[in-house]
């Protein structure tokens, strides 16, 4: 998995590449971290290039997503592709994680 970093304004946008899975699960979590360490509490999680995530992924982005839960925290959602937007929805994180079809998207509703 590779990560590259973007600022836009006040938000700090992660493009994800690869697989999330039982081995490399915990990077969101740390990316979150670090966010949050350095004083960014608006995030933007691209997941466009993500090609698979397993359970261990989709906890470990929901556990750092709810470190940002407070007022004017924000942590969104894009880019998920046909096979990873399945599998939020058959766990029913579409319900719970605000997810836009693009960074564009996300940002247009910031």
């Amino acid at each position: 998995m590779d990560l590259h970093y973007e600022k836009q304004g006040d938000i700090q946008i992660v493009h994800i590449t690869g697989r999330i899975d039982s081995t490399k699960a915990d990077l969101p979590g740390k990316v979150i971290g670090k966010t949050i360490e350095n004083g960014n509490r608006q995030l933007l999680l691209d997941l466009s290039g993500v090609s698979y995530i397993n359970s261990a992924g989709l906890l470990a982005i929901l556990a750092a997503a709810k470190r940002l839960r407070n007022p004017g925290d924000r942590c969104v959602l894009c880019g998920l592709s046909g096979e990873v937007r399945g599998i939020f929805e058959l766990a029913g994180f579409t319900k719970i994680l605000e997810i836009y079809p693009m960074v564009g998207d996300a940002i247009s509703y910031w």
